[in-house]
């Protein structure tokens, strides 16, 4: 994890930038994450740079141990109040080293994916180091449950237009690697992004 947390840092303050930018209204816009607006995303963000194993313990077990409400109430905590209070709160985890339960991509998949699921429905665009967006491609092909990378890539030849990056082989679908990491994520609007032969058989599992 060690290598990462330079990155995950990196992430975290390029976001609050973008957070501090953006107008009152626009913290209640929808996200790419269906169910929660900016604010409630930061929230969760601020909430999983903020977890300590005896809280993840004791909050999972009075959670009736479901992950799902875990995180809705943690959440709750932690997008409470004005966008400047969440702000704030964002601010003060930019460079913490904890990171959500999980191998150590997590944290990195956290910030970048969800920072995208803040930004793409503001008209914003991340300016992403191509080492992170390699470094978290190169992983997230590779997952199962939850996130599904592993059977969404399967047979798929990904390339990166903007970096080095490529996987697998197969039907070739090409296009900004941010895009190609958020779509084997089953983020659909990232498709747009995309063209290829393979184009339509990922389009089929998002």
């Amino acid at each position: 994890m060690a290598e990462l947390m330079p990155m995950i840092h990196a992430e975290r303050q390029m976001l609050a930038d973008d957070l501090a930018g953006i107008d009152v209204a626009q913290w209640s816009h929808a996200t790419w994450c269906e169910k929660w607006n900016v604010q409630e995303v930061a929230g969760h963000l601020v909430a999983a740079a903020s977890i300590t194993a005896p809280h993840f313990i004791g909050g999972f077990i009075k959670s009736g141990f479901s992950f799902d409400r875990f995180v809705e109430g943690d959440l709750k905590t932690f997008a409470a109040g004005s966008p400047a209070d969440v702000l704030g709160r964002f601010r003060s985890i930019i460079n913490s080293n904890r990171k959500p339960p999980g191998p150590a991509y997590v944290a990195l998949g956290e910030i970048m994916v969800h920072g995208e699921d803040i930004r793409r429905p503001l008209g914003l665009a991340g300016n992403h180091p191509k080492e992170h967006l390699t470094a978290l491609a190169d992983m997230y092909v590779k997952t199962g449950a939850p996130l599904h990378g592993k059977r969404r890539s399967a047979g798929l030849k990904l390339v990166g237009t903007d970096t080095a990056w490529t996987a697998g082989e197969g039907p070739e679908v090409s296009g900004p690697t941010m895009s190609l990491i958020l779509a084997v994520v089953g983020r659909k609007g990232a498709l747009n992004d995309l063209s290829g032969p393979g184009l339509d058989t990922l389009r089929s599992r998002c």
